[in-house]
C-alpha cells in the first residue's frame, strides 16, 4: 500500500490525489475466491454470487490496462470464525531455542521467541502520528505499521516501543518510500535509512520484525533476487540479526519473484531469516483468462508449494470499492491465509479518506475515526468483519 499518511494527517486533496492515482498495489483488491477448502475456514454467513466485471489495473510502470474478469459478490456480516484453527503451539524441533535471539523462520512457519509457532493475525497502520488507541481493543497480535524514517529515530522508536511494544502486540515497522518502485537504488536508499540507525531497529532482533521496504520490485526478475540478496547481506552486517519481511514485486501482487526466487533469497541471507510477503489486490483475478491477468488461485497454490514461510501482508475490504475495487472479501483473503497455514494483515487500521483522519464505508479505513476504537460503532463495516475474527483467532506471542 502506498502510505500517504508519513506527514501529519493527509489533507481532503491529497486523499483525492491518491484515490485517483488507480495504484494496484494499494488499497485495492481482487476480483478472486479461493479454493472450497480453504473458504470453509472463514465464511461470512452471506450469500455469494458470481458476476463479471471489468476492471482498471495500473502496473508499476504506470500503464492502465482494463480486463473482464470475474468476481464474487459477498452481502458482507459478522464473520462466522469457528472453523479458524488457532495458532499450533509446538517448539521448534529443528532450531535450537537456546540460540535464538529473536523471531525466526523454521521451515515454512514463524517461531517467537521461546521457540513457539507464531501465527501472525494482526492489522496495517498507517498513520505514524497518531495514537491509535483502540488498536489493542482488536485483540491483534502484530502490527506492521509505515514509519517515516526521516523522523528523529527516537521519535519512531517511541511509537513502537510505546503504542505496541506496550500493548504486547508484535510490531513490524516498514518503510515506504520505495513503493511500487523496480529501481534498485530506492531498495538501496531504503536500506541506507535502516542502516543509519542500526543502533535504534536492532532493538527489534529480539522483539520484533523489519520489513525492509514497502511493494518494492521488479516482478519475476532476477533484479528483485540480487537486489534482496545485497539488502539483506547489508542489513545483517549493520547487525539485524531478527526476522526480515521481504514483499514480492510487481506492487507485491507477483507471485513468481517468491516462487521462482525466493529461496535463493532465504538461502543467501546468513541467519536463514525471511518472511516473504504478498499483497492481495487488483492484480490478481480468479479465473485469468487473458496473458496480463494473474490467476489468484494458481498463484496462491504455487505459493504454498514453495514450503516457505509466508503471509499476506496486506488485503482490503472488497465491495468493489477503492482505487483497485475487488468483489473478494476479507473472509476469503484471510482463509486463503489459514488454509496455506500463512500469517495476515489487513490494510488498514486507519487509512482515512476523508479529512482529519476520519473515514467512511467507501475505502480501506477498519475505522471511522483514525483508529479509535471503543465498541463496534467504531468500526467500518470492513473492521467488524476482521476484528471479529482477530477476536476469535489471533494468539499473542508468548515471549511478552
Amino acid at each position: 500500500m502506498l502510505n500517504i499518511n508519513s506527514f501529519p494527517r493527509m489533507s481532503t486533496s491529497l486523499a483525492i490525489l491518491v484515490a485517483s492515482a488507480a495504484i494496484t498495489g494499494c488499497g485495492g483488491g481482487n476480483s478472486d475466491t479461493q479454493s472450497s477448502s480453504a473458504a470453509a475456514s472463514v465464511t461470512s454467513g452471506a450469500t455469494d454470487t458470481a458476476s463479471t466485471a471489468s476492471t482498471t489495473t495500473t502496473s508499476s510502470s504506470g500503464t492502465a490496462s482494463t480486463a473482464s474478469t470475474t468476481s464474487t459478490t459477498t452481502t458482507d456480516s459478522t464473520a462466522s470464525i469457528a472453523a479458524v484453527p488457532k495458532p499450533v503451539s509446538t517448539p521448534s524441533r529443528t532450531t535450537s531455542v537456546a540460540t535464538v535471539r529473536g523471531f525466526y523462520v523454521s521451515g515454512s512457519k514463524l517461531y517467537d521467541p521461546k521457540g513457539v509457532e507464531f501465527r501472525i493475525r494482526g492489522v496495517n497502520r498507517t498513520h505514524w502520528d497518531d495514537g491509535s488507541t483502540g488498536l489493542p481493543a482488536s485483540n491483534a497480535n502484530t502490527e506492521r505499521i509505515a514509519l517515516d524514517l526521516t523522523q528523529p529515530a527516537a521519535n519512531n522508536w517511541a511509537i513502537v516501543n510505546s503504542q505496541i511494544l506496550a500493548h504486547n502486540i508484535v510490531p513490524i515497522p516498514g518503510t515506504w518510500t520505495a513503493t511500487c518502485s523496480a529501481d534498485p537504488a530506492t531498495l538501496s536508499a531504503a536500506v541506507d535509512a535502516w542502516v543509519a540507525q542500526a543502533s535504534t531497529w536492532t532493538q527489534l532482533n529480539t522483539k520484533g520484525l523489519i520489513n525492509i521496504a514497502n511493494e518494492w520490485g521488479p516482478p519475476d526478475s532476477t533484479v528483485w533476487r540480487d537486489s534482496y540478496i545485497t539488502a539483506i547481506t547489508r542489513m545483517r552486517a549493520a547487525g539485524y540479526t531478527g526476522t526480515l519481511v521481504v514483499d514480492s514485486g510487481g506492487c507485491a501482487q507477483d507471485p513468481n519473484d517468491i516462487v521462482k526466487y525466493g529461496a535463493a533469497v532465504l538461502a543467501a541471507d546468513p541467519q536463514k531469516n525471511v518472511l516473504f510477503s504478498m499483497h492481495v489486490y487488483g492484480n490478481l483475478v480468479l479465473n485469468a483468462q487473458y496473458s496480463w491477468e494473474t490467476d489468484y488461485a494458481t498463484s496462491m497454490a504455487a505459493l504454498k508449494a514453495t514450503a516457505l514461510p509466508m503471509i499476506i501482508g496486506e488485503f482490503g475490504p472488497g465491495r468493489d470499492i477503492g482505487s483497485s475495487p475487488t468483489m473478494l472479501t476479507p473472509q476469503q483473503m484471510i482463509a486463503t491465509a489459514e488454509d496455506a497455514g500463512w500469517g495476515w494483515l489487513a490494510w488498514a487500521w486507519d487509512d482515512g479518506n476523508l479529512p482529519n483522519c476520519m473515514a467512511d464505508d467507501n475505502w480501506y479505513s477498519m475505522t471511522y475515526n483514525c483508529g479509535n476504537y471503543t465498541t463496534d460503532a467504531d468500526l467500518t463495516i470492513f473492521g467488524k468483519v476482521v476484528v471479529s475474527i482477530l477476536k476469535a483467532t489471533a494468539v499473542k506471542a508468548t515471549n511478552f
